[in-house]
């Protein structure tokens, strides 16, 4: 989880419509899942904080991001993506890593998530599309005996490319940043949301994907960022229309005053008329889905945890629920990482 301060087609999909094939002509199955950036950037924090030099703490970052098998951690996901075969996928933290001699020349691919999930996929005979890329922040810092490091935070939405039978069809996609903006250590944290009307023959509903800001201990400017950013969010939704927000909210849905995401940004969703959808299908269970294992601080090593917040969320209004579940990346016995992302996958099949 970034506790955020190959070949590609990108598919301009706004004005053009996207068709798709769903698991039955009246229901759709939408996935969410963040991906894990590979560092929660604490050496980072740590250097804006004066506890090291900023060039130490990208040399430890790209240290940490060698140490975290991104790589093998996407093939992990493709694992779980293809056995499910979500027709609508939503992926959060999708970062992209380059490196290069300074600064403005930081150009170099050192890890695409994006890319390499696909190609993991394709492998697998899960054949997926790029709807849109919210691209959200792009930073590049200094190294001291490393190049410069630039770190570039995306929210992508994905869908099932497989067009035997298009139940779905896709328009008046958008990607969207919020105005409401963290300021840090002389950055301003961006965080952004992925709007589309989807049609499934003669009925429509209005899906967002989404990432709100992170909460960041002794920052309550953190949290009052990511109340905003609700706000905003909930103020850009359409009248009248059935509408899904899913996405990693990094508010606690079950209410959990000691925990580190304990904030209102869920129950302010809940409050404007949306249902929980873990919760109208599980009741008490409080299906924590983060963290799945310790931030990737180098050079530990992923030590397992047990999950103690549920911010991976799927909200729906004037939606049919039919089932709604957790999904985990495992790897083999022995293997590290232990799991595909520190995040559960979470899935819904949703009718009208």
């Amino acid at each position: 989880m970034l506790r955020k301060l190959g070949t590609l087609t990108l598919l301009s999909l706004a004005a053009a419509g996207w068709a798709i094939a769903a698991g039955g002509d009246s229901t759709v199955k939408i996935m969410t899942q963040n991906m894990d950036a590979g560092t929660d950037q604490s050496y980072i924090v740590a250097a804006s904080l004066g506890e090291m030099s900023l060039g130490d703490a990208v040399d430890l970052t790209y240290a940490e991001l060698q140490a975290s098998h991104l790589d093998k951690r996407a093939g992990l996901l493709a694992d779980q993506i293809a056995e499910q075969k979500p027709d609508i996928l939503a992926l959060e933290e999708v970062t992209l890593w380059r490196t290069g001699p300074t600064i403005n020349t930081a150009v170099i691919p050192v890890y695409d998530q994006l890319a390499t999930l696909l190609l993991q996929l394709l492998a697998r005979g899960a054949f997926y599309d790029v709807v849109t890329i919210n691209t959200v922040d792009d930073v590049a810092l200094p190294g001291s005996k490393v190049p410069a490091l630039r770190f570039t935070d995306r929210n992508v939405l994905l869908v099932r490319a497989e067009l035997l039978r298009p139940a779905l069809h896709l328009s008046n996609v958008q990607s969207h940043v919020f105005q409401a903006v963290l300021p840090f250590a002389g950055l301003q944290i961006h965080s952004g949301w992925i709007s589309a009307d989807v049609y499934m023959g003669n009925k429509q509903f209005h899906l967002i994907a989404t990432h709100l800001e992170s909460t960041v201990p002794g920052v309550p400017a953190a949290t009052d960022v990511q109340i905003a950013q609700t706000k905003e969010l909930l103020q850009a939704l359409p009248a009248g229309v059935p509408t899904v927000i899913c996405g990693d909210f990094n508010s606690d849905a079950n209410d959990n005053p000691i925990v580190e995401d304990y904030t209102p940004s869920a129950d302010m969703i809940r409050q404007a008329g949306f249902s929980d959808v873990w919760r109208v299908m599980h009741g008490g269970d409080p299906g924590n889905t983060w963290p799945l294992y310790l931030e990737d601080q180098y050079p530990i090593a992923f030590p397992p945890q047990t999950p103690f917040e549920r911010i991976d969320l799927i909200f729906s209004q004037g939606m049919l629920i039919q089932k709604e579940e957790q999904v985990l990346a495992p790897g083999a016995k022995g293997f590290t990482p232990p799991f595909g992302s520190d995040h559960a996958g979470v899935i819904a099949t949703l009718g009208m």
